[in-house]
């Protein structure tokens, strides 16, 4: 079952994931985007509980990844905004470094027309059929990347934007 939220007639969402304590850079993304919502894919999640600290004014939602061994956090998150279903998970419970076809059925089981995964640090967005497939890569690295999901009545665009941090 995924969350429904309702945010009006348009929703900006920054992706990052596998920040590894890297946390200015995801911090500066969200200063330099000014997004509705962070959606944080893992690895480390601290990093986004910290985000969430700094910036209690934005929404911000994560998933376990395998670096976050200790955490109680969920291995999935699925939310709907506007109509538009989005499957967020870090990826490595789907192997996604082997391919994504485990990941993208898990996507398709929710409904979601956005699929988010990260574990392979390499930006990746495509459209495959009716789904956005994404990967932010990694804000954790000399050259950071991070992704942006632009949700407007009802109509979804991705896109990840590298070594602007």
């Amino acid at each position: 079952m995924c969350d429904q939220q309702e945010k009006g007639d348009s929703m900006k969402i920054l992706v990052v994931s596998d920040t590894h304590r890297h946390i200015e850079k995801m911090h500066l993304a969200a200063e330099l985007e000014k997004p509705d919502m962070i959606l944080h894919l893992g690895d480390h999640d601290s990093d986004a509980i910290e985000l969430a600290r700094r910036m209690p004014n934005i929404d911000i939602c994560y998933v376990k990844g395998n670096c976050d061994a200790f955490s109680d956090s969920a291995l999935s998150y699925c939310c709907t905004f506007d109509g538009v279903t989005i499957f967020a998970a870090h990826g490595h419970k789907y192997q996604v470094k082997s391919g994504l076809l485990s990941f993208g059925y898990a996507a398709m089981e929710q409904g979601a027309q956005v699929a988010l995964f990260g574990h392979t640090h390499v930006p990746f967005c495509q459209k495959r059929g009716e789904m956005w497939l994404m990967n932010p890569g990694t804000c954790g690295s000399y050259r950071a990347s991070y992704g942006i999901v632009e949700i407007q009545n009802g109509s979804v665009s991705c896109r990840v934007v590298e070594g602007n941090l």
